[in-house]
């Protein structure tokens, strides 16, 4: 399965961070759009997160680091949507943009 890592430096603390994350993987409708059928499921002691759906998975971490935080997301992707690697990439870039 090809991999789209997305890893973004924030300067809001690592709990502030995750919120704010698990935030958008729950409510995000352009998210939805690319699986309506995606499930959520967070770890709010770890940090981390799971969405799962029909067309991918993804696995969030946010940790500290310095005075701030880092967010990285991991999505798998089938074979079948190599060609919208390009767009799960930069949807989630500009996403996590707007909200850290």
């Amino acid at each position: 399965m090809p991999k789209v890592t997305i890893q973004k430096k924030t300067k809001l603390s690592a709990n502030e961070a995750f919120q704010k994350v698990k935030t958008l993987l729950e409510n995000d409708h352009d998210l939805k759009k690319l699986d309506a059928a995606y499930k959520t499921t967070f770890d709010e002691k770890g940090l981390t997160g799971e969405a799962n759906g029909k067309m991918f998975k993804a696995h969030m971490n946010v940790k500290n680091a310095g005075s701030g935080s880092e967010i990285e997301i991991v999505v798998d992707l089938p074979l079948a949507l190599v060609l919208v690697k390009g767009v799960v990439e930069s949807t989630l870039n500009k996403k996590l943009e707007q909200i850290v």
